[in-house]
Formats: structure tokens, C-alpha cells, sequence
């Protein structure tokens, strides 16, 4: 077992304690996640295990972000089921946090306290994601509101204690939809929706006919519940990327499993080219989405009124990079990929819960159409040096200050220090990277990046002043090129820390990442260079091979090992 100096400790220590999930004798293990997922029942022993250090992460005073989703990865990656420990109250409680009384936010605090839960019921099956087409009414009784109408796919429905109700009490636009915070005897419940993916978790609909509720039922003021609701998904749309980091993680290790052990030609599987590029891209765009719901989860705490912005972001990319990891992964492991039983059973269930969490909390295209309609601003600011201190976002040894909920906003209102910022970046960092083995590679991947902005900056006025409607598009590129920004950023205020297992300073990560970010941001989905496949198989291997996590922070996990080459964090 490798010793860990570095920051998330109490992850590393969590993943000890669970054991090697490689046992299939492990309850905690991938074994018995397949079993569970077979028989689509839920992980109680290992919820049990994990939810005191989970349960009150995301209120205040709780654990910091970025702390909880490692966390979340460590549990996550043994059975992803185990969602509902530690996320699926989080936007009904952000809401109550946002909006509710004192007397609702100190309930809230002590029932989750205490290992309840709280539905969220938003969506409605007539109108998915069109949100302003929801019928669910509140009508006005003496003493409260009488709430008619149905919602679907509640988290936890068929156990949680109460739920937050968002329905109609206006007529028309944003400004018509308020919250009201349910008491589960109150509750009437549906049949239970059956998602491919996620077997073990109970998603429920719910009927209301006229229920009465009384006034104290009202989570902040009447008409403003929307907004209440878009500010907390703002929260889960960042912490829900463990989800995709977990699905990606596990899916990578099982492949790199066969890929080591199983020979073609008397040749181990991973040394034959084309597996090796589909694995060694794998790992870069995992490495990717690593840094930035790394990055996001730390930007709740430091600028939580960009969140409007990253939020979305940090889901897009996510989303994509870590359905391309299981893709390759798939490619690589062959027909075992789609077998239900086995050594590599597990690999279809992780493939399958990562595509129903595409699809929670802000589906891909009204989470891009968030993006979209901040792009105008955005480009409107300008660039410059960043008009904020940012390296308490990025630095991973930095504490993080209190979640500050009040200042989440509907926009980021203009200018994207992120973006903005890079080039004067940038500008510092060709001077430290003289003498890095690959400063010309990485420099260039930075110019490129910065280029690539440029033109989304020209294209965005173009299309505004021919009010064309290309904006999705340039949304969807902007992503990813943020997403490369952020990398860029967390290499800078990183530099004295070893980053993936390298020296202290290292752009080897660096410039296959940007490399790859760069490409989707152009809709390129090929396989990373032969050069940077090079580059990249041999930290990746020594990463797998020593049990460590695969991130730009490597955690020490069960089944670690000393492994010569991988750089220990500083004491």
C-alpha cells in the first residue's frame, strides 16, 4: 500500500477501507456491483459504509466541493447506485438553502443529518425538458395552495421523507413557478420508472389530486420557484460529473485489465498499435474531464456567480469525454463489453448507468442552450488579465472557502475570467516551459487553443449581427475550448506540485490533453497521434499498474502498489 501525502486524503483512506474492488468476493467489489445491477437492487451495505461521510457534504460547513467528489469516486467506482447517498438530495436541499425560512433550512439540515432524503420534482413526462410547458398547478386555498398535476423520474421517490415540489402558480413565462417543500405523508406515489442504466436506484412519479399545503409549505416568495431551481441544478450539474468520472475510471481499468494480460500474436493486447492509440486517447480525454469537474467543483466555493456558465461547461464535457472513454474501452475489450456475466460484466453496467447520467439533471441540449445564451456577453467583456485572483480555483493545495449559495446567479453577466484571462497566461507560461522536454508541442497546443477562441469571439458577432442561428454550435465548441483553458490554468498553478505522478512542472499530460480538447472542440473525434500515444502510454501504465486513480491527482487506491516512475507528493 502506497503512502499519500497529498490533498483528498479521506478519499484515499475511504478506498482503502472498501478493499480491492478486483476481489469477487469483495460485497464491495465489481462482482457485486453486476449482481446488484442484475437484480436492480440497491447498495445498502456499501450506503451504510459511506453516507456519514457524505450525507451533509453539501450544506454549509460541510466538505468542500471538490473534497466530496473524490470522495464520491472512490465509493462511486464500486457501485455508481450509491448516487443517492450522496447527490440525490442536493438540489432540493440548495433550494431550501437558496430560498426556504429558517425554520425549513434548520429541517432540511437535521433530516439529512439524520440519513433522510428529499426528492426534487421538476420534470413532467408530457414536457421533458421543456420546462415552461410544465402544468403541475399550486392554485391559492385559504391557508395554503391545492397541488394538481404530475411529475416523473423523482431520485429516491419510493423512500425519500419529503420532496420539493417545483409547480405552476402563474400563467405564463419564467416568473409563473414556485417551490413548495412536500411532506412525504403527503406523497402520493406512482409506478416506478425503469431506466436501463442505474437499476438499483428508484425513480418514481408522483400524483397529486388537489393535495392541500399548507402556507409554510412555500419555499421562498410565490412565482420565484424557477429561478430558485436553476440556481441549485447549477450545484448538481458540477457535483453530478463524479458520475461520469466513476463510470469512465472503472470502464478504463477493467479494459487496461484484458488489455495487459490478454496476447494477440504472443504480444500483450495493449502493445499492438491500435488498441494502444484507443486506450492511451481514453486516458488523455479521461485526464481531461478529470481536470475540469476538478476545477468546477472548486470554482463553487471561489466564483460561484460564474457557475451559470462553468456549470454547463464542466456537463458538456464531461458528458461526451467520458461516453468516448467507454466507447474506446468497449472497442478494446470487444465482445466481453456487451456480456452480463464475467470478469468483465461490470464494464456493461458502468457503460449503461453512464448513459442515463447523460441525461440527469440538464439533458445535453438545454444544457448547451445555457451556454448559448451567455455567449453574447461573454464576447461583449473582452479580454485581459483576470480581473479576479484565480489561483485559489485552480491551486489543488489551496483551502477552499465556505460555499456562499447567495451568489449564484441566473448569468455570469458578461465577462469569463476563465477565457478572458489565457492569453496573458499563456504569455507566463512560454517562459517557465523553456527547457520542458515538450515546451514547443505545449506551446503550440496553447496558441492553438487561444486561436481557436478568436475565431468562436469573430464567428459569435458574425452570427449575432446576421442574427444567424449558429449559436449552438459555437456554444458547443466554446465548451470545449474552455475546458482547455482550465487545464492551461490548473498546470499554471500547479506547477510545483506533481500532477499526474510527473515532475513537478511537467506538460507531458499537458499538451496531449489540449490536444484532444482541441479536436472536439472541432468535431474531430479521431485517436491521439502517434507522438502523443508515446507520450501518454507510459504514465498511463504506470498509473494502472500501481492502483492509482486516474487523475491529475493520483490517488492511492486498494488495490495500490509502489510503482518506480510515479512522483510522490510532497510531505
Amino acid at each position: 500500500m502506497s503512502t499519500w501525502n497529498g490533498p483528498y486524503r479521506a478519499a484515499a483512506d475511504l478506498d482503502r477501507l472498501l478493499g480491492d474492488p478486483r476481489d469477487p468476493l469483495n460485497p464491495h467489489g465489481y462482482a457485486a456491483m453486476a449482481g446488484r445491477d442484475a437484480a436492480e437492487t440497491y447498495p445498502d451495505a456499501l450506503a451504510a459504509e459511506v453516507s456519514p461521510s457524505l450525507r451533509d457534504a453539501f450544506l454549509p460547513g460541510g466538505r468542500p466541493a471538490d473534497e466530496t467528489m473524490m470522495i464520491i469516486r472512490a465509493v462511486g467506482r464500486r457501485d455508481i447506485t450509491i448516487m443517492p447517498a450522496t447527490m440525490f438530495s442536493i438540489t432540493a436541499a440548495t433550494c431550501v438553502l437558496l430560498a426556504g425560512s429558517a425554520a425549513q433550512q434548520d429541517w432540511v439540515r437535521r433530516l439529512l443529518a439524520g440519513g433522510g432524503s428529499i426528492g426534487f420534482a421538476l420534470s413532467e413526462a408530457p414536457h421533458g425538458s421543456d420546462l415552461l410547458g410544465n402544468d403541475c398547478i399550486a392554485e391559492p386555498t385559504p391557508g395554503g395552495f391545492a397541488l394538481t398535476g404530475e411529475k416523473w423520474l423523482v431520485g429516491t421517490g419510493a423512500k425519500c421523507e419529503a420532496m420539493l415540489v417545483v409547480a405552476r402558480t402563474g400563467v405564463r413565462g419564467p416568473s409563473s413557478f414556485s417551490c413548495f417543500l412536500v411532506d412525504g405523508d403527503l406523497l402520493r406515489r406512482g409506478e416506478p420508472q425503469r431506466p436501463t442504466g442505474m437499476r438499483g436506484i428508484d425513480f418514481t412519479g408522483f400524483r397529486f389530486d388537489g393535495t392541500r399545503l399548507p402556507r409554510s409549505a412555500l419555499v421562498g416568495e410565490v412565482d420565484h420557484g424557477l429561478e430558485t431551481a436553476m440556481k441549485a441544478m447549477q450545484v448538481v450539474r458540477v457535483t453530478g460529473t463524479a458520475a461520469n468520472l466513476v463510470c469512465a475510471d472503472t470502464g478504463l481499468r477493467l479494459a487496461l485489465d484484458f488489455a495487459t494480460s490478454h496476447k494477440v500474436g504472443g504480444r500483450a493486447l495493449i502493445n499492438h498499435q491500435q488498441p494502444q492509440a484507443d486506450v492511451a486517447t481514453a486516458f488523455t480525454a479521461l485526464l481531461a474531464a478529470d481536470a475540469v469537474a476538478l476545477s468546477a467543483a472548486r470554482a463553487l466555493h471561489t466564483l460561484p456567480g460564474a457557475q451559470s456558465l462553468w456549470s454547463s461547461v464542466a456537463k458538456k464535457v464531461l458528458t461526451d469525454l467520458s461516453g468516448e472513454v467507454l466507447d474506446r474501452c468497449g472497442d478494446v475489450l470487444g465482445t466481453r463489453s456487451v456480456l452480463r456475466d464475467g470478469q468483465f460484466a461490470a464494464f456493461d453496467v458502468v457503460r449503461r448507468d453512464n448513459a442515463v447520467a447523460r441525461h440527469i439533471d440538464t439533458g445535453p441540449t438545454a444544457n448547451t442552450r445555457l451556454a448559448a445564451a451567455q455567449l453574447s456577453q461573454i464576447v461583449a467583456a473582452g479580454l485581459g488579465p483576470a480581473g479576479v485572483d484565480l489561483s485559489g480555483t485552480f491551486a489543488v493545495d489551496v483551502k477552499l472557502p465556505p460555499l456562499r449559495l447567495s451568489e449564484l446567479d441566473m448569468s455570469t453577466r458578461g465577462r469569463d475570467e476563465v477565457t478572458a484571462g489565457l492569453p496573458a497566461i499563456i504569455g507566463l507560461a512560454r517562459a517557465v516551459l523553456h527547457g520542458d522536454e515538450h515546451a514547443g508541442r505545449t506551446r503550440k497546443a496553447m496558441s492553438s487553443i487561444d486561436a481557436a477562441l478568436t475565431m468562436v469571439r469573430e464567428d459569435t458577432q458574425v452570427s449575432l449581427a446576421q442574427r444567424a442561428s449558429g449559436l449552438f454550435d459555437l456554444a458547443e465548441r466554446f465548451c470545449y475550448l474552455h475546458a482547455a483553458a482550465s487545464c492551461v490554468y490548473l498546470w499554471w498553478y500547479n506547477r510545483h506540485l506533481p500532477l499526474a505522478g510527473l515532475r513537478p512542472g511537467s506538460s507531458s499530460w499537458l499538451w496531449p490533453v489540449l490536444e484532444l480538447l482541441l479536436d472536439r472542440a472541432h468535431q474531430r473525434h479521431r485517436r491521439l497521434a502517434p507522438d502523443a500515444v508515446s507520450a501518454v502510454i507510459p504514465l498511463l501504465r504506470r498509473l494502472h499498474s500501481g492502483g492509482r486513480l486516474f487523475s491529475v491527482v493520483p490517488l492511492p487506491l486498494a488495490e495500490s502498489s509502489t510503482v518506480e516512475g510515479i512522483v510522490p507528493w510532497p510531505v
